[in-house]
């Protein structure tokens, strides 16, 4: 992709990132968009350089570890060194915003209204200027100056509060899911105000609060108690459904299933297992008639019973063998994909999802995750490689007094 001639659909903007962690997401989105986004890291480098895991190579020693984390979140941007701290960086700060369109920033690293760049005086300056703020819990309110991070934001949000299995303590899921959804809605929200900009609003303030992004995905939890006062409990491997819970995953013959038990797809399972020579010991016409959650829903009994027969089915084969024969017959069954899976899967390959980036000073390309939608007139930028620090700082404080240029109003 990187030898792709047609243009990013952003193209003309300029985007200043002083994101950390729990937003480098969203100016990793808009780069691959096309925009020019450029990291403004401390003197030393960003401290996500340092983040684990770390990639080095002991036959070049000339060359730091650094973060597979960073190279993977900070692709397709460009980087400069400012000491936001002293007179001479708040000043090249100042110039570098004449010519930004957006300044994105997140979570630990909002210090600007303490060094005089509030919202306010921003907008003075930069009428044209859309500001996004990631932050744990937003910038109003009682707790707008609590600090906090993925871990505190799922908890707040309620996510956590459905992680886990029903007799332990809540579970943290592996993956920043606070982070990525406050990026996320980040973008949008972003994009939103330069739509508006274009329309004559003028610059805004985009106000993102991770809390909130995460209480946005609660989905039927939140509606089961506000129409029926039932708090959904947790479910372990399975579906929160009121009080209960429906079980989802399975053990196979190469590892794990996810199959959804329903009134519409017991039947199916039924006549697969007849179809197979298996006895399913179950009858399918009295499971189609019972309701999965609710008063009509069978006993604990039952479906225990039920679930063994679906174990002792699943048990000698594949992930790959249900998930196939169970498109065909229509039901409702998916592998759970380990990262080897995900790396082998021909859907994924057809789509040439994963993407090759070169590393110039490893001598070696990496593989990258690609984006998760296609555009037909507008490519994904998946390199080049991320920056070297402070790699594109002539570009924007060279010798002479020119300053950076803009994009479109």
């Amino acid at each position: 992709m990187d030898g792709d001639d047609r243009k990013g659909s952003l193209q003309d903007y300029r985007i200043i990132d002083l994101t950390d962690r729990y937003g480098v997401l969203g100016t990793r989105i808009l780069a691959g968009l096309g925009a020019e986004v450029i990291c403004v890291e401390p003197p030393g480098g960003d401290p996500m350089r340092r983040m684990g895991p770390t990639y080095e190579d002991a036959s070049r020693p000339d060359v730091e570890p650094t973060s597979l984390y960073w190279y993977q979140m900070n692709a397709a941007k460009k980087s400069i060194i400012i000491d936001l701290a002293s007179a001479v960086g708040r000043e090249q700060f100042t110039d570098l915003l004449d010519g930004a369109d957006v300044l994105f920033e997140s979570g630990s690293r909002r210090t600007l209204e303490e060094i005089d760049f509030s919202w306010d005086a921003l907008h003075r300056r930069h009428p044209k200027l859309v500001y996004t703020t990631i932050s744990p819990f937003g910038l109003g309110g009682p707790r707008s100056g609590w600090k906090g991070g993925d871990l505190i934001a799922m908890a707040a949000g309620g996510l956590l509060s459905l992680c886990g299995d029903p007799d332990r303590a809540p579970l943290r899921p592996t993956a920043e899911q606070a982070s990525a959804q406050g990026a996320l809605q980040a973008v949008v929200g972003t994009l939103i105000a330069l739509r508006a900009r274009g329309r004559g609003a003028g610059g805004q303030r985009v106000d993102v609060s991770m809390q909130e992004a995460i209480t946005n995905t609660l989905g039927n939890s939140q509606a089961f108690y506000a129409m029926e006062g039932v708090i959904d409990k947790r479910a372990g491997g399975g579906r929160a459904s009121g009080a209960t819970g429906t079980r989802l995953i399975f053990p196979c013959a190469d590892g794990h299933i996810a199959y959804l038990r329903s009134p519409a797809t017991i039947p199916l399972l039924h006549k697969w297992m007849l179809d197979e020579g298996f006895e399913p010991g179950f009858d399918p016409d009295f499971w189609s008639r019972r309701n999965v959650v609710g008063k009509e829903a069978p006993s604990k009994e039952e479906v225990q019973a039920l679930e063994s027969r679906f174990e002792a089915f699943f048990a000698d084969r594949t992930k790959m063998e249900l998930y196939e024969e169970g498109q065909e017959r229509g039901t409702q069954i998916c592998p759970v994909a380990t990262v080897p899976d995900i790396l082998a899967n021909r859907q994924l390959a057809q789509r040439d999802y994963f993407q090759d980036v070169e590393h110039p000073e490893w001598g070696r390309s990496f593989t990258y995750p690609g984006p998760p939608f296609k555009m037909s007139a507008s490519p994904w930028r998946a390199g080049p490689a991320a920056p070297s620090p402070g790699q594109h700082q002539d570009e924007f404080f060279p010798l002479t007094n020119a300053k950076p240029g803009g994009g479109p109003s």
